[in-house]
């Protein structure tokens, strides 16, 4: 494709409406093994921080491969909470897995329990849970192949939509886990 070529192509289009996009499209940004899907997960949270996104939504089976319990992390994580209005809508099938390798992160959640829902998908479902990041600011990653960490993050309409359709459909069918505070006799 020459230099012309690409000047003479159209806007992108929204899908549903035949509108421009409100976003140039960006492609998103591919990655490919646990050290290059941390990082994105760093970049995306970094952006939440800076923006201080109103709305995340987190999905996993159970959490294992993402960096929150890193001590920048949890940084950028309390920056982001102590703004009013936020919240953090996580999805595991299992939180053992978070108390056990990311204690930082299990004790910034009894911290900031008012600004956590965390999630139990129902248990007729049987599918593996997705990988998501989905944030207010319009931020998608998603995983797509799970053995090796492959994936894209971005701003493209189409993924985010598509990321917070399955987010939706599971959250529809989940309950309360992963109690801040557990009590006993």
């Amino acid at each position: 494709m020459t230099i012309d070529d690409a000047a003479e192509r159209p806007p992108s289009m929204d899908d549903i409406t035949g509108l421009p996009d409100a976003k140039p499209p960006t492609g998103g940004q591919g990655f490919e093994g646990s050290a290059e899907f941390a990082q994105a997960l760093r970049g995306a949270m970094a952006y939440a921080s800076e923006h201080a996104t109103r709305r995340l939504c987190w999905c996993d089976e159970d959490f294992a491969a993402w960096p929150i319990g890193e001590p920048e992390w949890i940084a950028q994580l309390t920056r982001w909470a102590r703004t009013s209005g936020r919240e953090l809508v996580m999805v595991a099938r299992d939180y053992t897995v978070i108390e056990r390798r990311h204690p930082r992160f299990a004790a910034w959640r009894r911290d900031w329990s008012h600004v956590i829902q965390c999630m139990v998908p129902d248990e007729t479902r049987t599918a593996a849970l997705p990988t998501l990041w989905i944030d207010s600011d319009d931020q998608a990653l998603r995983v797509f192949d799970l053995e090796h960490l492959r994936g894209r993050s971005g701003f493209d309409r189409v993924d985010r939509q598509r990321a917070r359709e399955d987010f939706d459909a599971i959250l529809q069918r989940a309950g309360p886990g992963f109690a801040a505070v557990t009590l006993g006799l």
